[in-house]
């Protein structure tokens, strides 16, 4: 983990990653401060569900853009160079194990990515907050579903997903895992606004959190019945081709 984290640190995918983040940032930051700040119903109490939402969907949708594209920038061309030159069969020539590699890969893609998810939301929320939110209403709105659901388990669910792209990377084609990884990555990106807008779910709701938990732990439970293919002998033969 430690080893691929240095290399991913030298890339520069990553140092453009970084200025992305800090772009999407800056421009939700202040794109949603001023967007309100010119509301004449911020000071009313009735208004309080609407910025409930603004601020939700800060922290849902930060962390699921920054993670999202850390997974499809590293999750997969890494490893398969790493096959080609045969840095791979080497490791399983040593004492560590096919999960310890499985694990170790992924963590060193997913500890970075979420960092820098909960930087930059974190901030973008405090923004929000303190230059208007605040001084009209005299309190911070921060719905704690909607904390949980972006500091925790979309991150969570993310977690899977990465573990999922980097087990078929390794266990047999990684081409195999790039269809779901889009499916879910696009289906969020389009089907929540479309709930929202339709009025199927709150994302400051405590309802939406505890199913769209559920929906995370069973996707877990699935990567994780898949790691019966991390096996010594599917890896090697997938770095020669087979």
């Amino acid at each position: 983990m430690k080893r691929d984290y240095r290399e991913l640190k030298r890339t520069a995918a990553f140092r453009i990653m970084l200025i992305v983040a800090a772009g999407v940032m800056v421009a939700a930051a202040s794109g949603i401060s001023i967007a309100l700040s010119r509301q004449a119903w911020l000071e009313e109490p009735v208004a309080r569900p609407l910025l409930d939402l603004f601020v939700a969907l800060v922290l849902y949708f930060l962390p699921l853009l920054v993670l999202l594209a850390f997974i499809w920038a590293f999750a997969g061309l890494p490893v398969i160079k790493e096959k080609v030159n045969g840095n791979v069969e080497s490791l399983m020539a040593t004492p560590l194990s096919p999960r310890d590699l499985w694990l170790g890969k992924s963590l060193a893609i997913f500890l970075p990515a979420y960092v820098i998810s909960i930087v930059t939301t974190g901030v973008a929320s405090l923004v929000i907050n303190v230059s208007t939110i605040l001084p009209s209403t005299g309190r911070f709105v921060l719905p704690l579903p909607a904390l949980i659901l972006g500091f925790g388990v979309n991150p969570l669910l993310f977690l899977a997903l990465l573990l999922f792209m980097i087990l078929f990377s390794l266990a047999n084609n990684p081409d195999i895992a790039l269809g779901p990884s889009f499916l879910l990555g696009f289906g969020l990106m389009i089907g929540v606004p479309i709930g929202l807008g339709m009025g199927w779910f709150d994302l400051s709701s405590w309802s939406f959190t505890l199913w769209y938990l559920l929906g995370t732990v069973v996707f877990l439970a699935v990567v994780l019945g898949f790691t019966c293919l991390l096996t010594r002998q599917n890896i090697v033969l997938s770095s020669k081709g087979s």
